[in-house]
């Protein structure tokens, strides 16, 4: 996974700003790598070195990891709030592994009252 900085964020309008670029990676590699989005606890700031991805708790008591397959989707499935960052779709499977998460789901819609919109919550 590979940190943006001030000299690789791009404009994405009203949602959060992007703090690891799938398409940044791409330009460094030389590749188009297919990107995925994951929320995020909080949004990082430019000195932030780590990043903590925003697990949920299923009803059946299963830990998942949120995927978005585009930013829209992701804002429009947990809130125009809720911090993000991108990274290559391959890796997705990676941050399961590594934080314990039982599954991924993809594109998944969030219910009103866990989305993180500008208007409340």
């Amino acid at each position: 996974m590979a940190y943006g900085n001030r000299d690789v964020m791009r404009d994405h309008g009203d949602v959060a700003p992007s703090v690891i670029g799938a398409d940044y990676v791409a330009e460094a590699n030389g590749e188009e790598p297919e990107p995925a989005f994951v929320p995020l606890e909080q949004r990082l700031l430019s000195q932030d070195k780590d990043a903590t991805v925003e697990l949920r708790r299923l009803e059946d008591g299963r830990l998942a990891v949120l995927a978005y397959t585009s930013l829209e989707a992701l804002v429009h499935s947990c809130g125009d709030l809720q911090p993000w960052a991108s990274l290559p779709a391959d890796k997705v499977a990676e941050i399961q592994q590594r934080s314990g998460a039982d599954l991924v789901l993809w594109d998944a819609e969030l219910p009103a009252d866990q989305r993180r919109d500008a208007g409340g919550n």
